[in-house]
């Protein structure tokens, strides 16, 4: 197979994909790069490289082929577009099963425990500077060296799974077998099936394998006379297990012709996820680790035992897969029960639909009664810090484990940071997310938000945050999550009031190029990122002579602020325009939902209060002459300035009633001019309050209040706020 010159990942932020990005870009193929799950540091590591990272799964440039996840079908609809100009689709594993064929290839291969030994033998090569190239499944702590990394050398590095039986299609030069344990039973129906994938894989080896001593592939594997044979120890606990890796690593380095003899592997950084210490002191000790095998788990804990013999070992364990803890199931349970206490998180099923037996009620039940009484299932965090796992009785040490492979990792983490701001949650947000955030995203502390608003009145926030991209949002929100930090989107400020005494939560407002990208196409529509201004979309649809964009002239918001409050002017309104639009949800999933399906109303939309939107696609009415759109736009623009009061306000005050507008009712009670404070009904518009200068958050609302009174007690007609305030309910400041 040649090098492709140019290629688009799809799914490219998993940690079989991501190693390959770095790969290919490091051999001089142009990669360009979507997921619609990314984290940092790994998007802005991949951006440094000169991979291309998309918002959308659409390349910029026509690739030589996709290569898609695993975890992305064959019928999925995004590889439609690619299918009908006849582009070549790889899965990852079957394109380096192909690519890789014309290298010395090491494959290292098993059940479990791949990642730590490529990593570990990439490691010991790289501090000899033997020349290979090597794409390793996982991150290296401290990003000590990169996941995947080309070189100019036969040698290849890699780590082969068996879980999606692409494994069929690599014929390595050397082959490392680290155990043949019974896994993936989607795939395999029993240990067999396990043990012949292997057998045809050692079949395909061109020159050598390394296995351990014990495996029940060494004898079949001795009946060949043409492969070289090398055995490691393999032991029984976890620490041994490193041994055993270390062991396997050094035998495999010597048949590529290495000398690793002078390598000090007690030196080797070690692999994200895999026997992490997050906090230790004194009296309590907090690690994670990527076990989910029950194999794994005896080993883990066997170790952690004989480590400290005399700590309470608390372990908070999370399934991976439905199809994974149904079939062990009672094998978790009794590897799981030497702990002295145990929680659960519920089952992370990828992509795997759910199982009622797969999940994690169905999995305590097999747990002895001790433990089954005891144990707890937990649904969301904040339950979980609040309960006794996260309490520390200072008369017993313990050592408190979190083991899965799911988004476990989160929760650990968050646990962790807890305990290093001793127990203050505010300060323990702010650590949680210190690695997980790009260098460019803004978070600060006691924000002031009055210069934020079109109103200029209000407090500060306990947090501000400006994410540079989705990847930052996301961890914002899940931080917020864990700690129970309220939280609440901020645009322009318009139709938005802040109170005096500020906003206790996370003030999140999407600003920079990211989110103000305004992108044509070819079919009259634009796709928009939800920090856009509304006066600049109106520009540019103007300079492209669509037409229906004319009425967001003058209305100073974002995309984002108006979809959100599905914000209108002059009789039209933003939802006339949306054909889609792409929501990041509670959860932390994106959807895009088309716009006949979302639930709006008057100055409401369901979906923008439950999610953020991220972006939307805006489509025109159809097309003109621009001088006849320019025309528009400025009649509406000089209607605007005429009826509009140019000092600071939030926009119209209250929402128009059936009978009459607000502004007609509040004029009609002699209202205009009316004021408290430096806070005043404009004497252009009766459902405007201006701020004259100095006002106050309290002017304000007592003027509101005031106005409210009156238009009732002349009309019997109650009006309701239509801008809002925030972090509060009107009913409890109006009553």
């Amino acid at each position: 197979m040649n090098k492709p010159k140019r290629v688009f990942l799809l799914g490219a932020s998993g940690m079989g994909m991501a190693p390959l990005a770095f790969y290919l870009r490091g051999a001089g193929v142009e990669v360009e790069a979507f997921d619609d799950y990314f984290r940092e540091p790994l998007r802005t590591q991949m951006q440094d490289a000169g991979i291309k990272v998309l918002m959308e799964p659409v390349p910029i440039q026509t690739p030589d082929c996709v290569i898609r996840s695993s975890a992305i079908g064959t019928t999925d609809s995004r590889l439609s577009s690619f299918r009908s100009k006849s582009i070549e689709i790889f899965k990852r594993g079957d394109f380096l099963a192909k690519y890789s064929n014309q290298f010395k290839t090491v494959a290292i291969v098993g059940s479990h425990g791949k990642t730590t030994s490529a990593g570990m033998l990439s490691w010991a090569l790289s501090e000899i500077d033997f020349n290979f190239s090597y794409l390793v499944g996982g991150r290296f702590k401290n990003d000590f060296l990169p996941m995947g990394k080309f070189q100019d050398s036969p040698w290849m590095v890699l780590e082969v799974d068996e879980s999606d039986g692409t494994i069929d299609g690599f014929a390595p030069d050397i082959t490392v077998v680290l155990n043949c344990d019974w896994d993936h039973v989607d795939r395999y129906k029993h240990k067999g099936s396990v043990s012949d994938v292997f057998k045809n894989l050692l079949s395909r080896t061109r020159s050598g394998v390394i296995l351990s001593h014990s495996s029940s592939l060494l004898p079949w594997v001795k009946k060949s006379k043409r492969l070289k044979v090398s055995t490691f120890e393999l032991e029984d606990d976890s620490a041994d297990y490193m041994a055993s890796n270390r062991d396997a690593s050094i035998a495999c380095a010597t048949m590529m012709g290495a000398d690793v003899d002078q390598v000090n592997f007690k030196k080797f950084p070690g692999m994200e996820r895999r026997q992490s210490t997050l906090f230790e002191d004194a009296n309590r000790l907090i690690l994670e680790d990527y076990a989910h095998h029950p194999t794994e788990i005896r080993a883990f804990l066997a170790d952690r035992r004989k480590k400290f013999p005399d700590r309470w070992m608390k372990v908070v364990f999370q399934s991976h897969r439905y199809s994974r803890t149904k079939a062990f199931a009672e094998s978790f349970a009794e590897e799981l029960s030497v702990a002295d206490e145990l929680n659960f998180l519920p089952t992370y099923g990828a992509f795997e639909n759910y199982d009622a037996e797969g999940d994690a009620e169905a999995l305590s039940g097999y747990l002895p009664p001790r433990l089954r009484a005891t144990t707890k299932i937990f649904a969301d965090y904040p339950s979980f810090m609040k309960d006794k796992i996260g309490t520390e009785d200072k008369s017993i040490s313990d050592q408190i484990l979190f083991l899965g492979a799911g988004n476990i990792e989160g929760w650990a983490h968050a646990f962790a940071a807890i305990h290093h701001r001793k127990g203050d949650r505010v300060s323990a947000f702010s650590y949680f997310l210190k690695d997980r955030l790009s260098h460019k995203c803004v978070l600060r502390k006691d924000e002031s938000l009055a210069s934020k608003t079109t109103m200029r009145v209000g407090g500060t926030a306990l947090w501000y945050a400006e994410p540079k991209h989705t990847e930052d949002l996301r961890s914002l929100v899940e931080a917020s999550n864990y700690y129970s930090i309220p939280r609440v989107m901020l645009g322009r400020g318009s139709n938005l009031i802040i109170p005096d005494e500020g906003y206790d939560g996370l003030v999140l407002r999407l600003r920079g190029e990211f989110w103000k990208e305004i992108s044509p196409r070819s079919d009259d529509s634009f796709i928009v990122g939800a920090g856009a201004r509304l006066n600049d979309i109106c520009k540019l649809a103007c300079q492209q002579e669509l037409v229906g964009f004319e009425f967001l002239e003058g209305i100073p918001g974002t995309l984002g602020g108006a979809l959100r409050m599905n914000a209108g002017a002059m009789g039209w309104e933003i939802y006339d325009l949306v054909e889609w639009v792409s929501f990041l949800l509670p959860d932390g999933s994106i959807r895009e939902i088309p716009g006949n399906q979302l639930n709006i109303g008057y100055r409401f939309c369901q979906e923008a209060k439950d999610g953020i939107a991220l972006r939307a696609k805006l489509k025109a009415e159809g097309r003109s002459d621009h001088k006849a759109i320019r025309s528009a736009i400025e009649e509406l623009a000089q209607k605007r300035r005429s009826s509009q009061p140019r000092e600071a306000s939030a926009g119209c005050i209250f929402k128009n009633p059936e009978e009459k507008s607000a502004g007609w009712l509040i004029e009609n009670c002699g209202m205009k001019g009316e004021r408290v404070g430096s806070a005043v009904v404009s004497s252009v518009h009766a459902n405007f309050i201006v701020n004259e200068g100095g006002a106050t958050a309290e002017d304000v609302i007592s003027l509101m209040q005031k106005v409210r009174r009156r238009v009732n007690d002349e009309t019997k007609i109650t009006l309701e706020p239509e801008v809002g305030l925030l972090g509060k309910k009107w009913k409890d400041q109006l009553s």
